[in-house]
């Protein structure tokens, strides 16, 4: 049987569980059943769990199938890693000593490249809001006069999950912005006018894609009061059926294809935003769109299990 290790954050291995949320553990115990219905082992590792030295995982998770338990195994040498860490430069370069010995999904190369917003910015530059690079209020004061909205939002460089987001008025910003290492700023979205046939509030609009296939999409608004609409942030989701995308997002659908043609197979997703004028902004990439679905999103949580299912089996053939 192949062995696929799904390579996540910090964690602490004395743990009694791999999972705290049983809704997230529903999902992968789900997903992993599929895998090894279809002859391959799942596992779950830390990054912190690789020993460099002997070119293995020193500690990993098994779920050893319907019905069964999650139970901790050691010294595993997997023939694949699909890779659901956050953006550090501490991981990256753990990240660069696996994939030595270990083949990535998705490549490296693409996951830095995707989760970088400065850089997508620049390759989305006809659907990209400018972007300043920032690193201290200083540069805050400087950059703030090129702002030409009322609001100015600013950004880490490499965050997911709306994480470090900040929406704040232009006239305030410079005396309320935190600002910890290299930062974004740009120009506010104002998106309450929601998306066309879809929603009338304010919202982002993520579609997910598995290769040139978009596998699912879905909307999300924020809390009354917020600009964030991450769930992480306190933000609803609404699937939205692919049938029903504006067709304004094609075009740009059809871009993010041709530019990261070179990287296959390639899981991400690209969060949009409409402006007062219903035109579609690229808000940022994510390489590593979740696999966490609520029970009303099943019937997509299948079609995105059994698409990534034939990444793996594509990828283990080589």
């Amino acid at each position: 049987m192949q062995k696929v290790m799904i390579l996540f954050g910090k964690s602490d291995w004395r743990k009694a569980k791999p999972f705290a949320n049983k809704d997230y553990q529903y999902s992968y115990e789900y997903f992993y059943s599929l895998c090894k219905k279809n002859n391959i082992q799942m596992y779950r590792a830390s990054y912190q769990w690789y020993d460099h030295t002997n070119n293995l995982f020193k500690y990993a998770w098994l779920y050893e199938g319907e019905g069964g338990k999650w139970k901790k195994v050691k010294n595993i040498k997997p023939a694949l890693v699909y890779d659901k860490t956050k953006a550090r430069m501490e991981v990256y370069h753990i990240k660069e000593l696996i994939g030595q010995n270990y083949p990535f999904i998705n490549d490296q190369i693409f996951t830095r490249l995707i989760d970088d917003k400065f850089t997508t910015s620049l390759i989305f530059e006809k659907w990209s809001k400018k972007n300043w690079l920032i690193q201290n209020h200083a540069d805050l004061k400087k950059t703030l006069p090129k702002i030409t909205t009322s609001k100015v939002v600013l950004k880490p460089l490499m965050e997911s999950g709306g994480k470090g987001v900040q929406v704040l008025n232009k006239k305030d910003a410079a005396s309320k912005a935190q600002i910890e290492g290299v930062s974004l700023i740009q120009d506010f979205i104002d998106s309450s006018n929601g998306v066309p046939g879809v929603s009338t509030a304010m919202h982002d609009l993520r579609v997910v894609m598995i290769n040139e296939k978009i596998i699912y999409a879905y909307i999300r608004e924020p809390q009354a009061g917020s600009y964030l609409a991450n769930l992480a942030q306190g933000g609803s989701l609404k699937i939205v059926p692919k049938e029903k995308l504006p067709k304004a997002l094609l075009p740009i659908i059809n871009f993010a294809n041709n530019a990261l043609a070179s990287f296959n197979p390639r899981i991400f997703s690209i969060d949009f935003m409409f402006d007062e004028n219903k035109k579609p902004w690229v808000v940022e990439l994510n390489s590593m769109p979740g696999l966490f679905f609520t029970p009303e999103e099943k019937p997509y949580m299948l079609e995105m299990y059994a698409e990534l299912l034939q990444v793996f089996k594509t990828a283990l053939k080589k």
